[in-house]
């Protein structure tokens, strides 16, 4: 083969790629996924600068991203579904920025969307009890099916915050940009999102961004890249009384923690289910798994709790180990290490007997193949690897019927690993949990360090001396008992 054939050859292949990656508004629309089609003023594209962490901290994140006034189309094949019309303040229309940290160096960005006027972008009946005015486009490609196995965990162990989503194709000034999840966000909304009083509720995160944020609160735990950032109120219109109340609580809650007493400012049963969730999915990214805490008011009634499961970038990479929020230095560690009335250790066993009895491996294992056989399955296999001959990705063909395989293999040997590793680490108390108690009464304990006798006094089953008010499973006068007040 001569040097001119072998040229010829290269473009028709460059002109092949480039008609495949190119495909036009009605083509896309065809292949069954919703579009959604968004033209800026001006054919402005959204930018972004990009910044990294300061030293003490960690990550890259972005700043001074514009917001571009937009219209928003969204359309499923030729039905018009949704539209905006064009941008006016307080009207109609939206404007729309990139958002995000590590996955705005995606070639494909994340996006926010703020619409002028409520509506469902969802498109979830003509109820209005879904309407807000936020909504995200999140990546899906670059092997982010995970986004999706993630969500989908989110809904089937019945976290208090579900956020809706649905994968859709995305255009952008007449340019095909590919497969996003459309996505609700994380915010205060009491019809259909988080559910806090909007004068003394808070939304908080553990945050390792809180560098890039105007407004945050240290943290008293060891780990000091990580402080405490605000989702709700906004920084720009939370009050001095409010920034008061938060900071000494979280003060307070901490130091509550570290002193074993967690019961009295966190719901432990909900702790217990995002931290065993963490578990379950592997995920190795300890100060990036986006820890989003609600507290419904400012009454000491209120406890705050994790309100979702989000960021699935790093899951199924941790195999035969805990997960890295559970074993690295984070905030979880410090539950697990304090806890001197074993009642957080206790709301984890709990939690995970309910996870196996309701079938959680199964189901989620389940729906991801029914998605996978489903005609919207096909259409997401179908826009990723368009998405990827969009970006030129080296990806090869992704198959979703593979994907799901490997999931089921690696979710079905993670329930093993955790069913034995909880047994072995925690016996009496997941015997105790199940009925199985086994008697004590021929053994006669003694405090290890000073040799008295321990009649009438409570220890946990670490063999620690606890006071008698705690509550939980404690040995008291050589028996196992549950304290309850």
């Amino acid at each position: 083969m001569n040097k001119k054939h072998l040229f010829i050859i290269i473009c028709m292949l460059i002109i092949s790629i480039v008609e495949i990656g190119a495909q036009t508004l009605n083509e896309v629309c065809e292949i069954g996924l919703p579009v959604v089609i968004i033209n800026t003023e001006n054919d402005e594209n959204p930018t972004c600068e990009f910044v990294s962490a300061p030293d003490g901290a960690v990550g890259e994140s972005i700043t001074n991203a514009t917001k571009v006034p937009c219209s928003i189309t969204i359309r499923l094949h030729d039905e018009i579904l949704y539209e905006s019309g064009n941008y006016k303040a307080d009207t109609s229309g939206a404007k729309i920025k990139i958002r995000g940290n590590t996955s705005t160096k995606l070639k494909a960005k994340p996006y926010k969307l703020k619409l002028e006027k409520k509506a469902d972008l969802l498109l979830r009946n003509d109820d209005d009890k879904y309407e807000d005015k936020e909504f995200l486009l999140l990546v899906a490609y670059k092997n982010r099916f995970r986004t999706y196995v993630g969500l989908t965990l989110n809904e089937i162990i019945d976290m208090p915050y579900k956020p809706a989503f649905r994968p859709v194709n995305v255009f952008l000034n007449d340019k095909y940009r590919g497969l996003y999840y459309l996505t609700e966000s994380i915010k205060r909304n009491k019809n259909c999102r988080i559910n806090v009083d909007k004068e003394s509720g808070y939304i908080f995160e553990y945050d390792a961004y809180w560098w890039n944020e105007d407004y945050y609160i240290d943290t008293e735990f060891s780990n000091t890249a990580m402080k405490y950032t605000l989702k709700y109120p906004d920084t720009k219109d939370i009050t001095d009384d409010q920034k008061t109340y938060i900071e000494q609580w979280l003060k307070d809650m901490q130091l509550a923690v570290l002193d074993g007493q967690s019961d009295e400012y966190l719901n432990l049963d909900t702790c217990a289910r995002w931290i065993l969730a963490q578990d379950f999915l592997g995920i190795s990214d300890g100060a990036g798994s986006n820890l989003f805490f609600a507290k419904t008011d400012n009454t000491s009634e209120s406890k705050a709790y994790p309100v979702t499961l989000w960021d699935f970038d790093c899951i199924c990479l941790i195999e035969d180990e805990w997960s890295s929020p559970h074993k690295g230095n984070y905030f979880f560690k410090n539950l697990f290490d304090n806890d001197k009335n074993c009642s957080f250790i206790t709301a984890y066993c709990k939690e995970w007997i309910k996870f196996s009895k309701s079938q959680v491996t199964e189901r989620l294992i389940q729906t991801l193949n029914e998605f996978a056989a489903s005609d919207e399955g096909k259409a997401f296999e179908k826009s990723y690897n368009l998405t990827s001959l969009r970006y030129n990705s080296d990806e090869p063909t992704w198959s979703i019927t593979d994907q799901v395989k490997s999931y089921e293999k690696w979710f079905t040997m993670r329930k093993e690993w955790m069913d034995e590793t909880i047994y072995n680490q925690y016996p009496e108390i997941m015997r105790l949990l199940q009925g199985q108690t086994t008697t004590t009464h021929n053994v006669y304990f003694t405090d290890p360090f000073n040799n008295e006798n321990i009649n009438n006094k409570s220890y946990d089953f670490l063999g620690r001396r606890i006071p008698s008010p705690y509550k939980g499973l404690q040995i008291i006068n050589r028996a196992k008992v549950i304290v309850r007040e």
